[in-house]
């Protein structure tokens, strides 16, 4: 038997629990649905996290504890008393933060100045009352000290409706927001797609846990003054994720008001993103979306790659539609990138200007960078290129998807086999039918990728240019790494893992647990909540 709490009528109410916590004492077990519904754990509260949720959700509707069985088909969390309690050390903040969150209820209930008079007595009685006071008056205030606090049971708002980059985004906002409501938060959507932006005025003084984005132009909105941005009326803190380089979203990251943070999967971009539009960055890389087993002999692929072709050529072209200037310091520029593939675009950029005797401020920089931004599409398709004409030339099948193949001037090799356009779900299935598949990084040299993620996840062995992120993380023993500066040597990588069977099986079973532990998206979630709690330490 558990004891169970259940919300029913004429059980116990939220007042009752305020002023008398010995009820919820011992061990009880919530619906997780239940507990969600409510806002969740407050884990910025140091103490009487139970105590607090109970309130909240007998604030709903009254609670009994009841001793049942527990269903099998529901899940629940399990609380125990805080050991704090017991010494009061921190409990009484608690206590305090509760009586600012619901001042006007007790008002009502004539008890407001008995509630206060108790917790000054017993902050006399234990010698922390000017400390008490003070706290207390932060509380009742409702400032920023108490949304501190109370930002803590808050939903949490993910932006979604981005269809580019076939709908990559959107998945994205997705897995991330189930992941978040697995880990216990509550989670609302704004579907760009589906509503009108102006309906985002609705969340004007809304307090939230975290507003996130996925490279989402939203946090530069501007309010009718064309001054200030609609998210300085929007409370919490704001978190853009940014999968490109930084320098294509420069409009949209120059916008500046406080809580504002960049999610980014490379640690150049972090730098890069701090130094040049002095945003808070972070290193946090998606993550994978995890594929049911199949037999080995369902594998019907030996190596795919899932992605568009891009024409070189074409990116020269618009290249030679600079002006004059610019135009020659974007062919140094391509030049620089291809015979340093190892280089980031920043630092390519800035050898040229070296070269050149070029001394530019921060902001000249990269308005440069943002017009010559052409360049880095270009090199990455220079040497996807020569990357899949090395694999095709040693006759090697290759089996790659979407319509930008069909024309490629790599269609005259027979092994290369093209099929039409996937969905990210379909790509999935794809990976999980491929003895190895390809990634050819688009010139992120520190960072990690979903495409990465998926492929593993799905069984598959990575077959990926270098980059930085891997080192330490993952060894030869768990992927397939290769040098663009030495791609020659990667078809017979490739033929080695394709003749030996059993260690391609081992190397991409290696791949797939460490993935499991380090890159799915309720890993993903769970280390979000570890950078809001930190932000919380840290900040105030």
């Amino acid at each position: 038997m558990a004891r169970v709490l259940k919300q029913t009528e004429g059980g116990v109410t939220w007042l009752e629990l305020l002023l008398d916590e010995t009820i919820c004492e011992g061990p009880v077990w919530i619906e997780k649905e239940m507990a969600v519904r409510a806002g969740g754990v407050n884990a910025y509260l140091s103490a009487k996290q139970k105590y607090e949720l109970l309130i909240r959700i007998a604030a709903e509707q009254p609670v009994a504890f009841m001793d049942e069985k527990l269903d099998p088909d529901i899940k629940y969390i399990r609380f125990n008393d805080d050991e704090k309690n017991s010494s009061g050390e921190d409990g009484w903040k608690t206590d305090c933060y509760l009586i600012g969150r619901y001042g006007v209820e007790l008002q009502t209930e004539g008890i407001f100045d008995d509630v206060i008079t108790a917790v000054l007595s017993e902050a006399q009685t234990a010698g922390r009352e000017t400390e008490t006071i003070a706290f207390l008056e932060h509380m009742i205030r409702k400032d920023a000290e108490y949304w501190k606090l109370a930002e803590g049971s808050c939903d949490i708002l993910v932006y979604k409706g981005d269809d580019v980059c076939h709908n990559v985004l959107n998945i994205f906002a997705e897995q991330f927001g189930r992941a978040l409501s697995r880990a216990g938060k509550k989670v609302n959507y704004f579907d760009c797609e589906k509503q009108d932006i102006g309906e985002l005025t609705l969340y004007m003084n809304q307090h939230f846990q975290a507003v996130i984005g996925v490279q989402s132009y939203l946090f530069s909105v501007k309010m009718k003054d064309e001054v200030n941005y609609l998210h300085e009326y929007i409370y919490g803190p704001k978190y853009n994720f940014i999968f490109d380089h930084p320098v294509w979203m420069r409009t949209h990251l120059k916008q500046q008001y406080p809580d504002f943070y960049v999610l980014t999967h490379d640690i150049n971009y972090v730098n890069f993103i701090e130094k040049y539009f002095h945003h808070n960055a972070i290193l946090f890389p998606p993550a994978g979306m995890m594929s049911d087993d199949i037999q080995e002999k369902e594998r019907i692929y030996d190596l795919t790659f899932v992605g568009t072709y891009g024409n070189y050529w074409n990116e020269v072209l618009l290249i030679h539609q600079l002006d004059r200037k610019k135009r020659f310091l974007a062919n140094h520029f391509l030049l620089i990138m291809r015979k340093n593939p190892t280089l980031t675009a920043e630092g390519a950029l800035q050898e040229v200007l070296k070269l050149r005797g070029m001394i530019l401020s921060d902001d000249e920089f990269l308005d440069l960078l943002y017009d010559l931004r052409r360049v880095i599409y270009c090199v990455m398709h220079y040497y996807r290129n020569r990357v899949l004409r090395c694999i095709l030339q040693s006759g090697i099948k290759l089996d790659v998807f979407g319509d930008s193949w069909m024309n490629c001037p790599l269609i005259s090799y027979p092994n290369l086999i093209c099929h039409p356009n996937v969905t990210v779900e379909e790509s999935l299935d794809i990976w999980k039918k491929s003895k190895l598949s390809l990634n050819i990084m688009s010139w992120h040299k520190g960072g990690f990728t979903e495409r990465m993620a998926n492929i593993m996840l799905a069984g598959a062995v990575l077959v990926t240019d270098d980059t930085t992120y891997l080192m330490g993380k993952y060894t030869d023993e768990d992927l397939l790494t290769f040098s663009l500066e030495e791609r020659e040597k990667l078809s017979d990588k490739i033929k080695y893992l394709l003749d030996y069977e059993e260690y391609r099986k081992k190397i991409a079973q290696n791949g797939k647990q460490k993935t499991l532990l380090q890159h799915t998206w309720d890993k993903r979630a769970q280390q979000f909540l570890d950078i809001l709690d930190k932000r919380i330490r840290t900040t105030f």
